[in-house]
């Protein structure tokens, strides 16, 4: 009996490291950088566009209750994917807590194509992925969605997305991918790069005046990098 319970104990701790391991998400730091369109009125009162620079410090001060364009030092934009590439979340990452402490958008759809560059590799090495992102209502963020592409290296030992040294696709430049450089942070100098992307939709933001904008994202670069402990 002593024997067949350590042996029933021993199964469901593996089973349990084993659900770890696949459930398990990462978090990278990501740089965004875009311009929205709005809608206002001009002094004949006829619409006119006006435009909104956003990067990723404003959604990470939105999400936060802060005014648009304050670049905060410890909470920073992520991407956090889990291990299997079928679910992410853009959230913004305490660097000093060492956890997400909001989310900006869930996926509600998370679509791969995988690519293995060498036949003895256990698993993929990159794939590409189109999502689709519900924005999730908190502070001066209200709601919205975004579409989001782009392509992520993976770790051919356990197919998970991973990070490693600067190395970019051919398929980038078709794509309208580019890497871009740190602009809530120009002392990050960081060579390493999960991927890259753009995003594109439709956010409801809370301007420094008050006023609440539907603002258009017609794009939205995406640089993926390091992942975070």
């Amino acid at each position: 009996m002593t024997k067949q319970t350590m042996m029933v104990s021993t199964v469901l701790t593996l089973a349990a490291v084993s659900a770890w391991a696949i459930d398990s998400t990462t978090d990278f730091r990501t740089l965004a950088y875009g311009l929205g369109i709005y809608q206002s009125h001009n002094a004949a009162n006829k619409p006119v566009y006006a435009t909104q620079a956003l990067a990723g410090h404003d959604l990470v001060a939105a999400a936060l209750g802060q005014p648009l364009g304050t670049v905060l030092s410890n909470q920073v934009l992520a991407l956090q994917v889990d291990c299997a590439s079928t679910v992410a979340s853009l959230v913004v990452y305490d660097k000093v807590l060492s956890n997400n402490v909001a989310t900006i958008a869930t996926s509600a759809s998370f679509d791969v194509v995988q690519q293995q560059d060498r036949d003895l590799m256990p698993s993929p090495n990159r794939e590409r992925f189109v999502a689709q992102f519900v924005v999730n209502p908190t502070q001066n963020l209200l709601g919205g969605y975004l579409t989001v592409a782009g392509r992520l290296h993976l770790d051919p030992t356990n197919g998970c997305p991973s990070a490693l040294r600067i190395a970019f696709d051919p398929l980038d430049r078709y794509c309208a991918d580019s890497d871009n450089q740190a602009l809530d942070d120009r002392k990050d100098h960081d060579i390493k790069r999960a991927g890259l992307g753009h995003a594109m939709g439709v956010l409801s933001l809370v301007f420094n005046d008050g006023k609440t904008n539907t603002v258009l994202l017609p794009y939205m670069g995406l640089s993926i990098r390091r992942d975070l402990p």
